[in-house]
């Protein structure tokens, strides 16, 4: 008798326990962390290009033709000018133009070239080295609004440049020699230069041609 009075009072409690469990109030979630937010880092010029003579190694994945290979008279003015690729004056009809540094001397590069007729061409890609002596440019260019089909097309390019040493008592900024042949940059591209180069960048280039850094 005993036992069953206690057996009964042990369940009128669990009953009472239940009872107060279902109307306690749920504990509220614990409150989210906002995920963090990641700001793109903005864009930077890069270093300008020491002047003095440039080789210049320009090939496209895919292709079974040699690299092409450029020797570039650079001052402070033509280094302003150079296209993306490092090959021409171009750089003047480039927009929206963003170097962005990822450490460890690497920049990533977007950019948007009007090259003249409605025919656009986009890069982009990376850049490698310290810029101001030699580096090595992998970059994806898209050419759209062509006339002719050719014309439009994705290309990618490897262009690895360095700086060989001064440019000649012959040669002047601009001056290019590609496979033999030379030629002035400015006279093909019509752009007048608007000042000679800076006090710097005529005494560094009046170093001796044999001087290789």
């Amino acid at each position: 008798m005993l036992q069953a009075s206690l057996s009964r009072i042990a369940l009128i409690a669990g009953l009472a326990a239940t009872v107060a469990g279902c109307q306690k109030k749920p504990e509220p979630p614990a409150p989210v962390a906002p995920a963090p937010v990641v700001v793109a880092k903005p864009s930077q010029p890069l270093p300008a290009r020491k002047p003095g003579l440039w080789e210049t190694r320009l090939s496209e994945e895919g292709s079974p033709d040699a690299a092409q290979v450029l020797k570039i008279c650079i001052d402070a003015l033509t280094d302003q000018h150079l296209g993306i690729l490092g090959t021409d004056l171009s750089g003047g009809s480039c927009s929206n133009k963003t170097y962005s540094p990822q450490g460890d001397n690497t920049w990533g590069l977007l950019a948007e070239c009007a090259m003249g007729s409605g025919v656009v061409t986009e890069y982009s890609g990376s850049i490698t080295g310290d810029y101001s002596r030699s580096y090595e440019m992998r970059v994806r260019s898209q050419t759209t609004g062509g006339n002719l089909p050719q014309m439009n097309r994705v290309t990618n390019y490897v262009v690895t440049s360095k700086r060989i040493g001064a440019c000649t008592k012959e040669q002047k900024p601009g001056d290019i020699i590609n496979d033999g042949v030379k030629m002035n940059l400015f006279d093909m591209s019509g752009i007048r230069r608007d000042g000679a180069a800076s006090a710097t960048a005529a005494s560094d280039m009046a170093e001796p041609a044999d001087v290789v850094d």
